[in-house]
């Protein structure tokens, strides 16, 4: 027999009310007659438009019992917002589950009563939904493709989606102690080692405006999925580091065996490589200087952790629904 579960929902927002209502709208109509118990917590990620105009939009809601809006006091970006609501969302909903997801229509809200169906079947696992199917452009695509292609490289684990997931609340306690994920959501839960799987899902499109990801966003998230592995990204570079110097040495040996222990003749470049050797081996120390102090620092900083350091980000809260 099943029973009702319930959930609450966080969505960064980001000067993007409308399709916040839209969203809110459709996820009304979807929880429709299903066994859920819905309240939704808006992450303003420091908008400039007020989030007040939507209220009486909302009046017709159903289903969805609650509506609230966090309000941070700066723009922190996508991952650092979902962070902060996590934590805060794990001190008003301490049982149930929790969904993440975009509030601009990316991430459909269909998609949720297929994540609460996957939870009942896998109920002590985070359950992410994974894009089968894009529609951004090409150069977008290509991008994306190489940046999954070089994280697999430097950290040795494969990423295959993003922050559209559900999370138990057992799991959320752990989560959002986490410091991983105040740089990305979703490499940090993996890199923690919590339990996950993952369901199959097509990318919605936008419900108004145009997608803030562009190139260097993208870049700067993928510099923030690596940045969850930065130990063992330094490690693999000194590594390099250390494969180059040897390799440097080897050349030197080859040079000194081929001039003092044969007859044959040195070519006159052979000087040229020597002095190349050097700069290279001298480069590569300095390299790995450079990265043991790194990784040193890295192990004695203090780390943010969301569930402790939260409070000092948000501004105040406020209820859209019910008025």
């Amino acid at each position: 027999m099943s029973t009702v579960l319930n959930m609450a929902v966080v969505t960064p927002v980001f000067n993007d009310w409308t399709s916040f209502t839209v969203l809110l709208k459709e996820l009304d109509q979807v929880i429709a007659g299903q066994e859920l118990h819905v309240d939704v917590f808006a992450i303003d990620d420091g908008s400039i438009e007020p989030c007040a105009t939507v209220r009486a939009q909302l009046q017709g809601l159903t289903c969805i019992r609650r509506v609230e809006v966090i309000h941070l006091a700066r723009n922190l970006g996508h991952q650092r917002a979902i962070a902060l609501g996590l934590a805060r969302v794990r001190e008003r909903c301490p049982s149930g589950v929790i969904v993440v997801m975009d509030s601009d229509g990316e991430d459909q809200p269909a998609d949720v009563q297929r994540l609460a169906q996957a939870h009942r079947e896998k109920p002590e696992t985070i359950i992410f939904a994974r894009r089968v199917r894009r529609t951004e452009g090409l150069l977008f695509r290509i991008a994306y493709w190489t940046y999954k292609m070089l994280f697999r490289v430097v950290t040795g684990r494969s990423i295959a989606f993003g922050n559209f997931c559900l999370i138990p609340a057992p799991l959320l306690q752990r989560t959002v102690l986490l410091p991983e994920i105040w740089n990305h959501f979703a490499a940090g839960v993996v890199r923690a080692g919590l339990p996950w799987d993952a369901i199959p899902t097509d990318r919605g499109r936008r419900y108004a405006g145009r997608s803030k990801m562009n190139l260097v966003s993208l870049v700067v998230h993928g510099l923030s999925a690596m940045s969850v592995y930065i130990d063992i990204l330094t490690v693999r570079l000194m590594l390099l580091s250390l494969l180059v110097i040897l390799l440097g040495v080897l050349g030197f040996g080859v040079l000194f065996y081929v001039k003092y222990l044969t007859p044959l003749a040195i070519p006159g470049w052979a000087t040229n490589v020597a002095i190349g050797l050097v700069v290279i081996m001298f480069q590569a120390v300095l390299l790995l200087t450079m990265l043991a102090f790194i990784i040193l620092n890295h192990r004695s900083s203090k780390l943010f952790i969301p569930a402790s350091d939260y409070r000092d980000y948000i501004l105040n809260e406020e209820t859209l629904f019910p008025a």
